[in-house]
Protein backbone atom coordinates (compact mmCIF):
# COMPACT_ATOMS: atom_id res chain seq x y z
CA UNK A 1 0.00 0.00 0.00
CA UNK A 2 1.56 3.00 -0.97
CA UNK A 3 2.25 5.69 1.91
CA UNK A 4 0.33 8.60 0.70
CA UNK A 5 -2.91 6.52 0.93
CA UNK A 6 -3.12 6.79 4.80
CA UNK A 7 -3.37 10.54 4.07
CA UNK A 8 -6.17 10.42 1.90
CA UNK A 9 -8.09 7.91 3.92
CA UNK A 10 -10.29 9.65 5.99
CA UNK A 11 -10.87 7.62 9.16
CA UNK A 12 -13.92 6.39 11.08
CA UNK A 13 -15.15 9.69 13.26
CA UNK A 14 -14.11 9.51 17.27
CA UNK A 15 -16.94 7.31 19.77
CA UNK A 16 -18.13 10.86 20.80
CA UNK A 17 -18.83 12.01 17.03
CA UNK A 18 -20.06 8.75 16.16
CA UNK A 19 -22.08 9.13 19.16
CA UNK A 20 -23.38 12.64 18.36
CA UNK A 21 -24.06 11.66 14.89
CA UNK A 22 -26.29 8.80 16.13
CA UNK A 23 -28.36 10.74 18.60
CA UNK A 24 -29.25 13.57 15.94
CA UNK A 25 -29.76 10.90 13.13
CA UNK A 26 -32.61 9.26 16.00
CA UNK A 27 -33.90 12.04 16.94
CA UNK A 28 -34.54 13.10 12.78
CA UNK A 29 -35.32 10.06 11.19
CA UNK A 30 -37.35 8.38 14.75
CA UNK A 31 -39.10 11.10 16.23
CA UNK A 32 -42.15 11.03 14.12
CA UNK A 33 -43.32 7.98 14.26
CA UNK A 34 -42.29 8.05 17.91
CA UNK A 35 -44.38 10.82 18.53
CA UNK A 36 -47.19 9.65 16.45
CA UNK A 37 -47.59 6.18 17.00
CA UNK A 38 -46.23 5.83 20.99
CA UNK A 39 -46.03 8.61 22.81
CA UNK A 40 -48.01 11.18 20.93
CA UNK A 41 -51.85 12.29 21.65
CA UNK A 42 -53.96 9.45 22.63
CA UNK A 43 -57.47 9.50 21.94
CA UNK A 44 -60.06 8.09 24.68
CA UNK A 45 -62.84 5.51 22.33
CA UNK A 46 -65.92 4.23 23.67
CA UNK A 47 -67.20 0.97 22.78
CA UNK A 48 -69.07 0.27 20.14
CA UNK A 49 -72.07 -0.71 22.52
CA UNK A 50 -71.45 2.86 23.82
CA UNK A 51 -71.61 4.83 21.01
CA UNK A 52 -73.71 2.92 18.97
CA UNK A 53 -74.19 4.84 15.50
CA UNK A 54 -73.76 8.77 16.39
CA UNK A 55 -70.02 8.79 14.70
CA UNK A 56 -71.76 7.27 11.84
CA UNK A 57 -73.61 10.34 10.14
CA UNK A 58 -72.22 14.19 9.87
CA UNK A 59 -72.47 16.76 12.83
CA UNK A 60 -74.85 19.28 11.56
CA UNK A 61 -75.65 22.61 13.11
CA UNK A 62 -79.33 21.31 13.76
CA UNK A 63 -76.95 18.89 16.21
CA UNK A 64 -74.85 21.29 17.83
CA UNK A 65 -78.26 23.23 19.03
CA UNK A 66 -79.48 20.03 20.42
CA UNK A 67 -75.62 19.35 21.91
CA UNK A 68 -75.98 22.93 23.39
CA UNK A 69 -79.49 22.61 24.73
CA UNK A 70 -78.20 19.04 26.21
CA UNK A 71 -75.61 20.14 28.08
CA UNK A 72 -77.64 23.57 29.57
CA UNK A 73 -80.66 21.25 30.24
CA UNK A 74 -81.99 21.27 34.04
CA UNK A 75 -81.68 17.44 33.82
CA UNK A 76 -79.21 15.09 34.78
CA UNK A 77 -79.29 12.33 32.63
CA UNK A 78 -80.23 14.64 29.67
CA UNK A 79 -76.64 16.82 30.05
CA UNK A 80 -74.84 13.55 31.02
CA UNK A 81 -75.91 12.04 27.96
CA UNK A 82 -75.43 15.03 26.11
CA UNK A 83 -71.78 15.04 27.19
CA UNK A 84 -71.05 11.10 26.11
CA UNK A 85 -72.69 11.87 22.51
CA UNK A 86 -70.13 14.71 22.30
CA UNK A 87 -67.06 13.00 23.66
CA UNK A 88 -67.89 9.95 20.95
CA UNK A 89 -68.17 12.80 18.32
CA UNK A 90 -64.81 14.09 19.14
CA UNK A 91 -63.19 10.79 18.44
CA UNK A 92 -63.36 11.89 14.78
CA UNK A 93 -64.86 15.45 14.53
CA UNK A 94 -66.61 16.57 11.50
CA UNK A 95 -65.72 20.26 10.59
CA UNK A 96 -69.16 21.43 12.47
CA UNK A 97 -67.99 19.95 15.99
CA UNK A 98 -64.28 21.60 15.10
CA UNK A 99 -66.08 25.24 14.52
CA UNK A 100 -67.77 24.01 17.78
CA UNK A 101 -65.38 23.33 20.14
CA UNK A 102 -63.58 26.45 18.96
CA UNK A 103 -66.59 28.82 19.49
CA UNK A 104 -67.94 27.91 22.95
CA UNK A 105 -67.72 23.71 22.79
CA UNK A 106 -64.55 23.87 25.73
CA UNK A 107 -66.07 27.06 27.74
CA UNK A 108 -69.40 24.70 28.52
CA UNK A 109 -67.11 21.81 28.89
CA UNK A 110 -64.72 23.88 31.87
CA UNK A 111 -68.15 24.49 33.65
CA UNK A 112 -68.75 20.89 34.68
CA UNK A 113 -65.06 20.78 35.68
CA UNK A 114 -66.57 22.48 38.98
CA UNK A 115 -69.87 20.31 39.11
CA UNK A 116 -70.22 18.61 42.22
CA UNK A 117 -71.97 15.34 40.11
CA UNK A 118 -69.20 13.18 39.56
CA UNK A 119 -70.88 11.37 35.96
CA UNK A 120 -70.31 14.96 34.59
CA UNK A 121 -67.56 15.87 35.32
CA UNK A 122 -66.36 12.20 34.06
CA UNK A 123 -67.65 12.53 30.70
CA UNK A 124 -66.43 16.99 30.34
CA UNK A 125 -63.07 15.65 31.03
CA UNK A 126 -63.73 12.73 28.41
CA UNK A 127 -64.26 15.15 25.80
CA UNK A 128 -61.30 17.70 26.84
CA UNK A 129 -59.03 14.80 26.59
CA UNK A 130 -60.08 13.83 23.11
CA UNK A 131 -60.00 17.63 22.18
CA UNK A 132 -56.47 17.69 23.21
CA UNK A 133 -55.73 14.65 21.34
CA UNK A 134 -57.11 16.72 18.03
CA UNK A 135 -55.07 18.72 15.99
CA UNK A 136 -53.33 22.15 16.99
CA UNK A 137 -56.38 24.70 16.21
CA UNK A 138 -58.20 22.67 18.70
CA UNK A 139 -56.06 20.94 20.69
CA UNK A 140 -55.05 24.81 21.56
CA UNK A 141 -58.26 25.45 22.73
CA UNK A 142 -58.54 22.71 25.88
CA UNK A 143 -55.38 24.67 27.01
CA UNK A 144 -58.40 26.96 28.66
CA UNK A 145 -58.81 24.37 31.04
CA UNK A 146 -55.65 23.99 32.50
CA UNK A 147 -56.02 25.50 35.65
CA UNK A 148 -58.97 23.48 36.29
CA UNK A 149 -57.40 20.10 35.01
CA UNK A 150 -54.96 20.79 37.85
CA UNK A 151 -57.15 20.75 40.98
CA UNK A 152 -58.29 17.48 39.47
CA UNK A 153 -54.50 15.79 39.52
CA UNK A 154 -55.50 14.91 42.61
CA UNK A 155 -58.90 14.37 42.83
CA UNK A 156 -59.98 11.28 45.61
CA UNK A 157 -61.76 9.66 42.69
CA UNK A 158 -59.50 7.19 40.74
CA UNK A 159 -61.44 7.64 37.74
CA UNK A 160 -61.71 11.25 37.69
CA UNK A 161 -58.07 11.68 38.27
CA UNK A 162 -56.78 9.15 35.77
CA UNK A 163 -59.03 10.97 33.39
CA UNK A 164 -57.71 14.89 34.15
CA UNK A 165 -54.41 13.12 33.87
CA UNK A 166 -54.84 11.85 30.28
CA UNK A 167 -55.90 14.95 29.46
CA UNK A 168 -52.67 16.90 30.55
CA UNK A 169 -50.42 14.36 28.84
CA UNK A 170 -52.44 14.60 25.34
CA UNK A 171 -51.87 18.58 25.91
CA UNK A 172 -48.10 18.32 26.91
CA UNK A 173 -47.94 16.29 23.16
CA UNK A 174 -49.25 19.67 21.66
CA UNK A 175 -45.04 21.70 21.72
CA UNK A 176 -43.02 23.54 24.07
CA UNK A 177 -45.39 26.25 24.52
CA UNK A 178 -47.97 23.58 26.30
CA UNK A 179 -45.69 22.25 27.98
CA UNK A 180 -44.39 25.36 29.74
CA UNK A 181 -47.88 26.66 30.17
CA UNK A 182 -48.55 23.25 31.76
CA UNK A 183 -45.24 23.83 33.68
CA UNK A 184 -46.07 27.34 34.90
CA UNK A 185 -49.40 26.12 35.96
CA UNK A 186 -47.70 23.94 38.49
CA UNK A 187 -48.68 20.25 36.41
CA UNK A 188 -45.37 19.47 37.46
CA UNK A 189 -45.69 18.57 40.96
CA UNK A 190 -49.01 16.94 41.32
CA UNK A 191 -47.93 14.53 38.23
CA UNK A 192 -44.89 13.55 39.69
CA UNK A 193 -46.15 12.76 43.25
CA UNK A 194 -49.09 10.31 41.64
CA UNK A 195 -46.29 8.92 39.33
CA UNK A 196 -44.03 8.78 43.09
CA UNK A 197 -46.73 7.05 45.24
CA UNK A 198 -49.99 5.60 43.28
CA UNK A 199 -49.95 2.05 43.86
CA UNK A 200 -53.08 1.75 40.84
CA UNK A 201 -51.60 0.08 37.89
CA UNK A 202 -53.79 2.08 35.13
CA UNK A 203 -52.98 5.60 37.41
CA UNK A 204 -48.90 4.86 36.71
CA UNK A 205 -49.46 4.15 33.43
CA UNK A 206 -51.28 7.62 32.63
CA UNK A 207 -49.54 9.07 35.00
CA UNK A 208 -45.70 7.89 33.18
CA UNK A 209 -47.74 8.50 29.66
CA UNK A 210 -48.26 11.81 31.22
CA UNK A 211 -44.79 12.46 32.37
CA UNK A 212 -42.91 11.28 29.28
CA UNK A 213 -44.94 14.39 27.57
CA UNK A 214 -43.68 16.40 29.64
CA UNK A 215 -40.42 15.74 29.74
CA UNK A 216 -39.71 16.06 26.19
CA UNK A 217 -37.85 18.52 24.96
CA UNK A 218 -37.87 21.52 24.17
CA UNK A 219 -38.93 22.76 27.66
CA UNK A 220 -37.91 25.14 30.11
CA UNK A 221 -37.79 22.97 33.54
CA UNK A 222 -35.93 19.73 32.53
CA UNK A 223 -33.47 19.81 35.37
CA UNK A 224 -36.18 19.95 37.78
CA UNK A 225 -37.54 16.82 36.65
CA UNK A 226 -33.86 15.67 38.81
CA UNK A 227 -34.65 17.49 41.76
CA UNK A 228 -37.91 15.77 41.96
CA UNK A 229 -36.09 12.79 42.07
CA UNK A 230 -38.01 11.00 38.91
CA UNK A 231 -35.55 8.67 38.06
CA UNK A 232 -35.14 7.44 41.58
CA UNK A 233 -39.08 6.75 41.52
CA UNK A 234 -39.01 5.21 38.22
CA UNK A 235 -36.73 2.48 39.46
CA UNK A 236 -39.46 2.59 42.43
CA UNK A 237 -41.79 1.64 41.04
CA UNK A 238 -40.34 -0.42 38.48
CA UNK A 239 -39.30 -2.75 40.75
CA UNK A 240 -42.91 -2.67 42.45
CA UNK A 241 -44.40 -3.09 39.06
CA UNK A 242 -42.17 -5.23 36.97
CA UNK A 243 -44.57 -8.16 36.42
CA UNK A 244 -47.03 -5.72 34.44
CA UNK A 245 -45.85 -5.15 31.24
CA UNK A 246 -47.95 -1.87 30.85
CA UNK A 247 -46.17 -0.33 33.23
CA UNK A 248 -43.05 -1.29 32.63
CA UNK A 249 -43.40 -0.12 29.46
CA UNK A 250 -44.89 3.25 30.27
CA UNK A 251 -41.94 3.87 32.57
CA UNK A 252 -39.43 2.69 30.03
CA UNK A 253 -41.02 5.94 28.03
CA UNK A 254 -40.26 8.04 30.93
CA UNK A 255 -36.58 7.30 31.48
CA UNK A 256 -36.41 7.08 27.38
CA UNK A 257 -37.01 10.99 27.05
CA UNK A 258 -34.45 11.31 30.50
CA UNK A 259 -31.68 10.04 28.75
CA UNK A 260 -32.62 11.85 25.47
CA UNK A 261 -31.63 14.87 27.00
CA UNK A 262 -29.59 14.20 29.78
CA UNK A 263 -26.21 15.62 30.67
CA UNK A 264 -23.43 12.90 31.49
CA UNK A 265 -24.14 13.57 35.03
CA UNK A 266 -27.72 13.23 34.89
CA UNK A 267 -27.22 9.55 32.95
CA UNK A 268 -25.13 8.33 36.09
CA UNK A 269 -27.79 9.46 38.21
CA UNK A 270 -30.38 7.68 36.30
CA UNK A 271 -28.03 4.38 36.27
CA UNK A 272 -27.19 4.68 39.77
CA UNK A 273 -30.77 4.24 40.66
CA UNK A 274 -30.98 0.34 39.35
CA UNK A 275 -33.96 0.80 37.20
CA UNK A 276 -31.55 -0.27 34.02
CA UNK A 277 -30.91 -3.45 35.63
CA UNK A 278 -34.86 -3.83 36.22
CA UNK A 279 -35.43 -3.22 32.65
CA UNK A 280 -33.13 -5.75 31.29
CA UNK A 281 -34.44 -8.50 33.35
CA UNK A 282 -38.38 -7.78 32.11
CA UNK A 283 -36.59 -7.28 28.88
CA UNK A 284 -34.76 -11.01 28.86
CA UNK A 285 -37.60 -12.96 30.98
CA UNK A 286 -39.61 -14.26 28.03
CA UNK A 287 -38.97 -14.61 24.61
CA UNK A 288 -42.18 -13.25 23.20
CA UNK A 289 -42.01 -9.94 25.48
CA UNK A 290 -43.89 -7.32 23.30
CA UNK A 291 -42.47 -5.11 20.89
CA UNK A 292 -44.21 -2.06 22.26
CA UNK A 293 -42.54 -2.94 25.60
CA UNK A 294 -39.37 -3.45 23.98
CA UNK A 295 -39.03 -0.59 21.64
CA UNK A 296 -38.77 1.90 24.93
CA UNK A 297 -36.39 -0.28 26.69
CA UNK A 298 -34.22 -0.26 23.66
CA UNK A 299 -34.61 3.21 23.14
CA UNK A 300 -33.52 4.11 26.54
CA UNK A 301 -30.24 1.44 26.30
CA UNK A 302 -29.59 3.26 23.17
CA UNK A 303 -29.41 6.92 24.67
CA UNK A 304 -26.84 5.71 27.55
CA UNK A 305 -24.79 3.57 25.27
CA UNK A 306 -24.43 7.29 23.34
CA UNK A 307 -22.83 8.94 26.27
CA UNK A 308 -19.39 8.63 27.69
CA UNK A 309 -16.98 4.95 26.96
CA UNK A 310 -17.38 4.53 30.89
CA UNK A 311 -21.77 4.40 30.81
CA UNK A 312 -21.23 2.25 27.45
CA UNK A 313 -18.85 0.31 29.35
CA UNK A 314 -21.33 -0.51 32.35
CA UNK A 315 -24.23 -1.72 29.83
CA UNK A 316 -21.82 -4.00 28.25
CA UNK A 317 -20.51 -5.31 30.96
CA UNK A 318 -24.04 -6.95 31.93
CA UNK A 319 -24.84 -9.88 30.35
CA UNK A 320 -28.35 -9.30 30.13
CA UNK A 321 -27.93 -6.29 27.17
CA UNK A 322 -25.33 -8.20 25.51
CA UNK A 323 -28.08 -11.12 25.26
CA UNK A 324 -30.74 -8.51 24.52
CA UNK A 325 -29.18 -6.65 21.98
CA UNK A 326 -28.02 -10.17 20.09
CA UNK A 327 -31.53 -11.58 20.48
CA UNK A 328 -33.17 -8.49 19.20
CA UNK A 329 -30.82 -8.21 16.12
CA UNK A 330 -30.91 -12.15 15.92
CA UNK A 331 -34.29 -13.87 15.93
CA UNK A 332 -36.57 -10.32 15.77
CA UNK A 333 -39.78 -10.29 13.57
CA UNK A 334 -39.89 -6.35 13.90
CA UNK A 335 -37.97 -3.87 11.46
CA UNK A 336 -38.67 -1.89 14.29
CA UNK A 337 -36.21 -3.45 17.03
CA UNK A 338 -33.93 -4.37 14.45
CA UNK A 339 -33.21 -0.93 13.41
CA UNK A 340 -33.57 0.43 16.98
CA UNK A 341 -31.13 -2.64 18.53
CA UNK A 342 -28.75 -1.86 15.06
CA UNK A 343 -28.95 1.65 16.47
CA UNK A 344 -27.50 0.66 19.97
CA UNK A 345 -24.96 -2.02 18.71
CA UNK A 346 -23.86 0.83 16.47
CA UNK A 347 -22.83 3.40 19.73
CA UNK A 348 -21.38 0.00 21.49
CA UNK A 349 -19.03 -0.78 18.87
CA UNK A 350 -17.78 3.24 18.61
CA UNK A 351 -16.63 3.04 21.79
CA UNK A 352 -13.66 0.73 23.52
CA UNK A 353 -12.07 -2.07 22.06
CA UNK A 354 -12.77 -4.32 24.79
CA UNK A 355 -16.43 -3.52 24.04
CA UNK A 356 -16.23 -3.98 20.15
CA UNK A 357 -14.44 -7.58 21.55
CA UNK A 358 -17.10 -8.58 23.69
CA UNK A 359 -19.79 -8.31 20.71
CA UNK A 360 -18.07 -9.72 18.49
CA UNK A 361 -17.60 -12.64 21.09
CA UNK A 362 -21.03 -12.89 21.59
CA UNK A 363 -21.56 -13.67 17.86
CA UNK A 364 -22.69 -10.10 16.61
CA UNK A 365 -21.08 -10.47 13.12
CA UNK A 366 -22.64 -13.37 11.37
CA UNK A 367 -25.71 -11.29 12.31
CA UNK A 368 -24.92 -8.20 11.25
CA UNK A 369 -23.31 -10.02 7.65
CA UNK A 370 -26.79 -11.28 7.17
CA UNK A 371 -28.89 -8.16 7.42
CA UNK A 372 -25.95 -6.76 4.98
CA UNK A 373 -26.82 -9.69 2.58
CA UNK A 374 -30.26 -9.49 2.77
CA UNK A 375 -32.06 -6.69 4.50
CA UNK A 376 -33.45 -3.30 2.75
CA UNK A 377 -30.71 -0.49 2.55
CA UNK A 378 -32.36 1.38 5.58
CA UNK A 379 -30.84 -1.61 7.34
CA UNK A 380 -27.74 -2.58 5.37
CA UNK A 381 -26.91 1.34 6.49
CA UNK A 382 -27.48 0.48 10.20
CA UNK A 383 -25.78 -2.56 10.33
CA UNK A 384 -22.83 -1.22 8.05
CA UNK A 385 -21.96 1.35 11.09
CA UNK A 386 -21.42 -1.58 13.70
CA UNK A 387 -19.22 -3.28 10.68
CA UNK A 388 -17.22 -0.54 10.06
CA UNK A 389 -16.84 -0.02 13.60
CA UNK A 390 -15.92 -3.40 14.42
CA UNK A 391 -13.04 -3.04 11.67
CA UNK A 392 -11.64 0.18 12.78
CA UNK A 393 -11.90 0.58 16.83
CA UNK A 394 -11.51 -3.15 17.50
CA UNK A 395 -9.13 -3.69 14.54
CA UNK A 396 -11.15 -6.95 13.25
CA UNK A 397 -11.21 -6.11 9.92
CA UNK A 398 -9.79 -9.75 9.43
CA UNK A 399 -12.29 -11.67 11.54
CA UNK A 400 -15.32 -10.38 9.18
CA UNK A 401 -16.72 -12.26 6.26
CA UNK A 402 -15.02 -10.20 3.16
CA UNK A 403 -15.98 -12.27 0.64
CA UNK A 404 -19.63 -11.77 1.47
CA UNK A 405 -19.47 -7.98 2.12
CA UNK A 406 -16.91 -6.61 -0.76
CA UNK A 407 -20.08 -7.21 -3.22
CA UNK A 408 -22.83 -5.27 -0.82
CA UNK A 409 -20.20 -2.81 -0.32
CA UNK A 410 -19.85 -2.44 -3.63
CA UNK A 411 -23.59 -1.85 -4.18
CA UNK A 412 -23.10 0.98 -1.66
CA UNK A 413 -20.86 2.43 -3.82
CA UNK A 414 -23.14 2.74 -6.89
CA UNK A 415 -26.16 3.45 -4.64
CA UNK A 416 -27.39 7.17 -4.83
CA UNK A 417 -27.51 7.43 -0.65
CA UNK A 418 -24.28 9.99 -0.24
CA UNK A 419 -23.71 8.46 3.12
CA UNK A 420 -24.10 5.01 1.99
CA UNK A 421 -21.21 5.49 -0.59
CA UNK A 422 -19.04 7.49 1.62
CA UNK A 423 -19.08 3.98 3.76
CA UNK A 424 -18.88 1.46 0.40
CA UNK A 425 -15.59 3.75 0.06
CA UNK A 426 -14.69 3.94 3.84
CA UNK A 427 -14.84 -0.10 3.72
CA UNK A 428 -13.04 -0.94 0.98
CA UNK A 429 -9.98 1.54 1.92
CA UNK A 430 -9.78 -0.78 4.98
CA UNK A 431 -9.71 -3.73 2.81
CA UNK A 432 -6.89 -2.53 0.49
CA UNK A 433 -4.57 -0.94 3.60
CA UNK A 434 -5.35 -3.98 6.74
CA UNK A 435 -5.42 -6.91 4.84
CA UNK A 436 -1.82 -8.26 4.24
CA UNK A 437 -0.56 -9.78 0.63
CA UNK A 438 -2.77 -7.64 -1.09
CA UNK A 439 -5.82 -9.36 -0.22
CA UNK A 440 -7.92 -5.86 -0.37
CA UNK A 441 -7.50 -6.07 -4.34
CA UNK A 442 -8.09 -9.29 -5.05
CA UNK A 443 -11.32 -9.47 -2.68
CA UNK A 444 -12.31 -6.43 -4.91
CA UNK A 445 -11.32 -8.47 -8.49
CA UNK A 446 -13.33 -11.24 -7.42
CA UNK A 447 -16.46 -8.82 -7.56
CA UNK A 448 -18.09 -7.96 -11.07
CA UNK A 449 -17.88 -4.38 -12.19
CA UNK A 450 -16.11 -3.38 -8.51
CA UNK A 451 -13.17 -1.34 -9.99
CA UNK A 452 -15.94 -0.12 -12.33
CA UNK A 453 -18.17 1.04 -9.40
CA UNK A 454 -15.44 3.25 -8.00
CA UNK A 455 -13.90 4.82 -11.37
CA UNK A 456 -17.24 5.55 -11.86
CA UNK A 457 -17.70 7.33 -8.37
CA UNK A 458 -14.35 8.97 -9.35
CA UNK A 459 -16.13 10.54 -11.82
CA UNK A 460 -19.42 11.81 -10.51
CA UNK A 461 -18.67 12.81 -6.77
CA UNK A 462 -18.50 16.44 -5.61
CA UNK A 463 -16.46 15.67 -2.90
CA UNK A 464 -12.72 15.84 -3.00
CA UNK A 465 -11.66 13.97 0.35
CA UNK A 466 -13.59 11.00 -1.69
CA UNK A 467 -12.19 11.46 -4.90
CA UNK A 468 -8.60 11.43 -3.72
CA UNK A 469 -9.38 8.45 -1.76
CA UNK A 470 -10.78 6.89 -4.76
CA UNK A 471 -8.05 7.70 -6.72
CA UNK A 472 -5.32 6.17 -4.39
CA UNK A 473 -7.40 2.97 -4.29
CA UNK A 474 -7.76 2.94 -8.31
CA UNK A 475 -4.06 3.19 -8.45
CA UNK A 476 -3.32 0.48 -5.72
CA UNK A 477 -5.80 -1.67 -7.53
CA UNK A 478 -3.80 -1.36 -11.30
CA UNK A 479 -0.33 -1.53 -9.55
CA UNK A 480 2.77 -2.90 -11.04
CA UNK A 481 2.44 -6.72 -10.39
CA UNK A 482 -0.96 -6.83 -9.00
CA UNK A 483 -2.32 -8.09 -12.03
Amino acid sequence: MPPRFKEFYKPVPTSREVRQRRLSHERQLRSLQREQVFMGKRLCFRTPQESETESEYEFTPSDTTEIISGLKSTKHDVRVSSLTSLSTRLERPSEEVRNFIQDQGVELLIGFLNSTDADEKLQSLWCLTNIAAGEPGIAQTALAAVPYLLALLSSEDAEIQNQAIWAVGNLAAEGESARNQLFANGVLNPLVNVVMNTTDSTLLQTACFALSNMARMPNSYFNRLFDMDVPQSIARQLVQFKDDMGCVTELAWVCTYLTAASNSHQIDQIMATGAIETFLSCATKSSDIANTALIPIIRTLGNIAAGTDAQTHSLVSQEKFVQLLVRSIEKTSSRAIEKESLWVLSSVTAGSKADVNTMVNAGIITDLARIIEKQNFDLKKEAAYSLLNIAIVGQRISDLPNRDLVPEFVEFVNSQDVELVRMGIQYIALLFEQLPDRQGPELLRGVAGGIDALENQVAVTDDDNARSILSALIDDFYAEGSM
